[in-house]
C-alpha cells in the first residue's frame, strides 16, 4: 500500500492528485487542507499551512505520528497576492510567504524529525513557472515559490543519501483552477490554462523520477526563453499581467 500525503488537496492541483490517487489501486491518501471536507472524508487533516501557531503544528505532528510513513509527500497548498506591490496589504504578503514557503518547510522538518517518510519514498514540491522570470505583479507569490524552489535543489542529495528519497521540483504555468480564476487579469481566458488533471496525471507518472518537471509544451517553452532571455520575459510578464492587473 502506497501511503499519500497532499497539502492543498481540497480544490485545484491538490484535488486532481487526491481523485487520481483515490481511483488507483493501492493507494492510501491523507489530504491536508485549510477546511474541513464537505463531505465528511475520513481520510482528511484539517489544518492551516499559514497558522505560525506552535500549538497547531504540535497537533498537526501528533496527528501525522499516528497515521504512520509516508511513501508520497505533495507539498501542494499555495495562495496568491496580486496588485502593484505597495498597494497590497503587507498582512497578505506575508500570508503568501507563510502558507506557500515557511508552512512546507515546517511541515517538512515535521515529517524529517519524526522519520515519517519511507525509505524509497518521494516529496513532491509545487513550485511555479516563476522560478524561471519575474513576476511583476505576484512579487510575493513569486519570491515564495523560489524559495520553494531552493528548498528543493537544497535537500535533494541529502534525502537521498539519508533515506533513498527523491525530490523532485514541479513547475507548472497557469492551471485552470479556482484560485487562477481569482488572481487572473480581467478578460483572461480560462481555456488557456492547463487542466489541472494534467498535470497531476504527468506529476504520478514520473517512474524515472527524474527532478524537474515543467508540464506542458507551452511551459516548458516559456521556461526555455526565461533562462536565455530573462529581462525580456519579465518585460513580457509585466504586460500580461501586471498592467493588467493594476
Amino acid at each position: 500500500m502506497t501511503r499519500v500525503l497532499i497539502t492543498g488537496g481540497g480544490s485545484g492541483l491538490g484535488q486532481a492528485l487526491a481523485a487520481q490517487c483515490r481511483a488507483q489501486a493501492g493507494m492510501s491518501v491523507c489530504v491536508l487542507d485549510i477546511a474541513p471536507p464537505a463531505d465528511g472524508a475520513s481520510d482528511w487533516i484539517t489544518h492551516d499551512m499559514g497558522d505560525p501557531a506552535n500549538d497547531s503544528w504540535t497537533a498537526l505532528s501528533d496527528t501525522l505520528a499516528a497515521k504512520g510513513l509516508f511513501d508520497l509527500v505533495i507539498l501542494n497548498a499555495g495562495i496568491n497576492a496580486t496588485g502593484r506591490y505597495e498597494q497590497v496589504p503587507v498582512a497578505a504578503h506575508l500570508a503568501v510567504a507563510r502558507v506557500n514557503l515557511l508552512g512546507p518547510m515546517r511541515l517538512l522538518h515535521i515529517l524529517l524529525h519524526k522519520n515519517l517518510l519511507a525509505s524509497g519514498g518521494r516529496v513532491v514540491f509545487i513550485s511555479s513557472l516563476s522560478v524561471f522570470t519575474g513576476y511583476p505583479g505576484a512579487a510575493s507569490y513569486a519570491a515564495s515559490k523560489d524559495g520553494l524552489a531552493c528548498l528543493a535543489r537544497s535537500l535533494r542529495k541529502p534525502l537521498r543519501k539519508a533515506g533513498n528519497i527523491s525530490v523532485q521540483l514541479v513547475c507548472p504555468g497557469p492551471m485552470d483552477t479556482p484560485h487562477a480564476t481569482r488572481h487572473a487579469p480581467e478578460g483572461a481566458r480560462a481555456d488557456r490554462r492547463i487542466a489541472p488533471a494534467k498535470v497531476a496525471r504527468m506529476i504520478l507518472a514520473q517512474p524515472d523520477r527524474r527532478f524537474l518537471l515543467v508540464p506542458g509544451a507551452g511551459a516548458r517553452m516559456a521556461a526555455a526563453a526565461g533562462r536565455a532571455f530573462p529581462q525580456t520575459m519579465t518585460r513580457i510578464m509585466g504586460k500580461v499581467l501586471f498592467r493588467k492587473l493594476t
